[in-house]
């Protein structure tokens, strides 16, 4: 069968097939191939089953045929971006999304960052009804569109890294979020990797980026208006949504793991203030910090702010 799909023509044949039944004159005519070509290729195909011929000469693509031609669809999407596949990594994406990756078959690729950022806040300008994000960063130019769209009572959900800085809003700000979030419209998820970078609205994907092979991200990715890659972003942000903890149910996780651990709470205090040298002889209580997303490069992140915060 991929004997058979591996010649151009006979590819083409298909997707025309899949689209409208012809017979050979017209597919011929549609293809600019020879009426002798076209019969021999649509031959081939009715041969291993992908296409059949009713009784008024018309050919079909069979129920078979639609099977193979929906599973080429991630292959062919592969393939005409295999320059990006080749620098980004999609290992740790769940296997069920991987088959399905042809759903993305129509969105757009984004190779300007300048570019990719622009669609970013723009769609968070016209969200009406929520904005999901699974971001790694936030820029400092989009907060105040956070603000504005939860002021404005859309639903954002984040999903960020488990070892996210925290970034220090402006009073206005922390006022803001601090409402929404009382009142719903803002939630926060954690996730100790991730896997994909996506910023999303009901009406359009802003952003579906994977990451390189040191798990870092470019943003660089693509873009999409169309249904089906629509659903396939929207399916994948609640798979990693229902497996995200909640950033306050850590933080009181967290709590209460140092709470009884007299040198962890004055060794996250000393590196609140500065002096994490102090607690370098502690071999295996820094290490864990930082496996626990309390600290990354001895500073500490918004989880260890946030812990650290309980203990003042």
């Amino acid at each position: 069968m991929l004997f058979e799909l591996s010649n151009e023509d006979r590819l083409r044949i298909l997707y025309q097939l899949d689209k409208k039944a012809m017979n050979v004159t017209r597919l011929s005519k549609a293809l600019d191939l020879t009426t002798q070509e076209t019969s021999r290729h649509v031959s081939r195909l009715s041969d291993v089953g992908l296409t059949q011929k009713d009784v008024e000469g018309l050919h079909h693509v069979t129920f078979y045929g639609e099977v193979v031609l929906k599973q080429l669809g991630g292959l062919r999407f592969i393939s005409q971006h295999n320059d990006y596949f080749t620098s980004h990594t999609l290992a740790h994406v769940p296997s069920q999304f991987l088959c399905r990756i042809g759903e993305l078959a129509d969105a757009h690729r984004t190779d300007n960052i300048m570019v990719a950022f622009y669609d970013i806040e723009k769609m968070m300008r016209e969200a009406e009804e929520y904005i999901w994000t699974i971001a790694d960063q936030y820029l400092v130019n989009t907060i105040p569109l956070f603000r504005e769209a939860v002021e404005r009572k859309v639903s954002v959900r984040n999903i960020e890294p488990i070892d996210y800085y925290r970034y220090h809003y402006l009073p206005d700000d922390r006022e803001a979020f601090d409402r929404a979030r009382i009142a719903d419209f803002l939630e926060e998820r954690i996730l100790e990797r991730l896997d994909v970078f996506l910023s999303m609205s009901e009406r359009e994907v802003a952003g579906v980026a994977f990451p390189l092979p040191d798990e870092k991200f470019d943003y660089l990715g693509f873009t999409a208006t169309d249904e089906r890659a629509h659903t396939w972003c929207e399916d994948l942000f609640q798979y990693y949504w229902e497996r995200a903890p909640t950033r306050a149910s850590k933080v009181e996780e967290l709590y209460k793991w140092i709470k009884g651990r007299p040198k962890a709470i004055d060794a996250l205090k000393g590196i609140a203030m500065g002096q994490a040298r102090k607690y370098t002889n502690e071999k295996e209580l820094i290490p864990k910090f930082e496996r626990m997303g309390l600290t990354k490069q001895g500073k500490l992140t918004l989880l260890g702010d946030l812990v650290s915060e309980r203990f003042q």
